[in-house]
């Protein structure tokens, strides 16, 4: 009897490593092809199921934090010693599959901002833990998601679909584009956005802002409003199971000051060192990202 427990928690995992790599391939496809459709919410809802379903059955570790104010734990599948990366305890929720059904209708907004933050932050972490802990040193498969999961987002508030690049010099014969995560072009004497997502920047964070000054001084200043999202930007130590964020603000203000403005800066797990700036000189609009969802008529709207 034990030996058929067994056999059957093993094949209901199986299962479930067989519907996220499957779905995951599909939900790519999808956003390619319509990243605004509503059956790609439903991919998402279907894959944010099968990994909290997946989760259910793995422990939960409690970390050292070393982040003021927040705790920290990673799941692991039982009699391993591999660890997902860190979640924000206050925002993983993992009773949220009767929400699931506001993404799935593009209400998002009609949830309170507290709820509304912990079901998007529960979506983006609960893939990415389980593909952690189902895949070898793969980062790419979270950042893939977690792209296209904006990417819908973005694409399904503002009624377009995404570009990827954008031309930035046309000299003679020859033309240059910049590659970039997703522009969104709202149609003739209407807002342009530069949207490059990222579950993390560290150090990297240089590159949005050398990407929005390019775009800043082909186009004119303001043509290209550009918004960063990011998940986080905690780092876990493995072996001492502690977690930091990396964050760089005094590199952030001289970019923002003399390389290129955004127009806003949207985490689904805000650093604390990031949310100072908004009280800098000069102040850097950085928020969750559950703000967005408030804010999309007025971002369409120019102002």
């Amino acid at each position: 009897m034990a030996h058929w427990g067994f056999s059957v928690a093993r094949s209901r995992t199986v299962r479930i490593v067989s519907n996220l790599s499957e779905g995951y391939e599909r939900l790519k496809e999808l956003v390619r092809s319509d990243a605004k459709a509503p059956n790609v919410a439903k991919l998402l809802t279907d894959l944010t199921s099968d990994a909290l379903h997946f989760l259910s059955s793995c422990k939960q570790v409690p970390l050292a934090s070393k982040v003021h104010g927040k705790r920290y734990f990673s799941f692991t599948v039982k009699g391993s010693d591999k660890l997902s990366r860190a979640v924000n305890e206050e925002l993983f929720n993992p009773n949220i599959r009767r929400q699931l059904n506001h993404l799935v209708e593009g209400a998002l907004i009609k949830l309170a901002p507290a709820d509304r933050s912990r079901l998007l932050y529960t979506i983006a972490i609960a893939y990415c833990c389980a593909s952690d802990l189902l895949k070898t040193r793969d980062q790419k498969t979270p950042a893939t998601f977690f792209e296209c999961l904006i990417g819908h987002l973005f694409a399904r508030s503002f009624g377009v679909n995404p570009r990827t690049q954008v031309e930035v010099l046309h000299l003679e014969d020859e033309a240059s584009t910049l590659p970039t995560d997703f522009i969104f072009d709202l149609g003739p004497a209407k807002s342009k956005f530069h949207v490059p997502v990222k579950t993390s920047t560290r150090e990297r964070v240089i590159q949005v802002f050398a990407h929005q000054r390019v775009l800043d001084g082909v186009h004119g200043f303001g043509s290209f409003k550009g918004i960063l999202v990011c998940l986080t930007e905690t780092k876990l130590d493995h072996k001492r199971r502690e977690v930091v964020e990396i964050c760089v603000p005094k590199q952030w203000v001289l970019y923002y000051r003399f390389i290129a403005s955004m127009h806003r800066f949207y985490y689904f797990d805000i650093p604390a060192r990031y949310a100072e700036l908004t009280e800098g000189n000069p102040p850097m609009p950085i928020q969750a990202f559950a703000k967005f969802f408030e804010e999309v008529n007025e971002l369409a709207a120019s102002r």
